[in-house]
């Protein structure tokens, strides 16, 4: 989805790709990699809220715990020199991301792939945890549908369903037991899928 961002030292907003399952600091890496800002000196925020990285529970920090979809607005602080000396200072002191407290891996990266319907000639790139369930693509699609300028196509009346490969897709299950790789594509179909009895 494009987001907008709005920055004090730049003259003019600018649009950026963001994934809905994109964590705080995957955006801050983005960040980086654009308009070269260093990513320890951002702090965001939209509607009022400020974007907080959350490193140890991986159900936190992801762009839709704070509402982002399609034109949102995002709003980028550059923190001054003695502001960011300071961080840096206490950051390096703080033990790294790969070796948690508690042992347990860090989450890992987001999964990449295309999303296209046939509700309506459109592709969507979209970011996603192999181990979430494919209902969560459903939920990132209908606000996407929503959220105006056009939107993702989709039937009105939710009826839809997903293929990956040449196999419906169960929406209890997650994107690692379909086999989806990074640029993988998923093609959303109107309709609704039906199962005979089991003999």
């Amino acid at each position: 989805m494009d987001v907008t961002f709005v920055c004090s030292s730049e003259e003019a907003p600018f649009k950026m790709e963001v994934g809905f399952f994109d964590t705080v600091r995957d955006i801050k890496q983005k960040l980086q990699g654009r308009k070269g800002w260093l990513a320890t000196a951002m702090s965001l925020s939209h509607d009022g809220h400020a974007l907080v990285d959350d490193v140890d529970d991986e159900s936190h920090g992801f762009t839709g715990r704070y509402g982002l979809v399609e034109g949102s607005v995002v709003h980028v602080a550059l923190d001054d020199d003695d502001t960011l000396r300071a961080r840096r200072l206490k950051e390096s002191r703080m033990p790294s991301v790969k070796t948690r407290r508690d042992g347990v891996a860090p989450p890992a990266p987001p999964l990449r792939l295309t999303v296209v319907s046939r509700c309506g000639a459109r592709r969507l790139e979209v970011a996603v945890r192999a181990s979430g369930t494919v209902s969560a693509l459903r939920v990132y699609l209908e606000r996407a549908s929503s959220s105006g300028s056009g939107g993702f196509p989709l039937p009105r009346d939710g009826g839809y369903f997903f293929i990956h490969g040449q196999s419906v897709m169960d929406e209890a299950r997650s994107f690692e037991w379909h086999g989806v790789a990074a640029g993988d594509e998923v093609v959303v179909f109107p309709g609704s899928v039906t199962r005979g009895p089991a003999h």
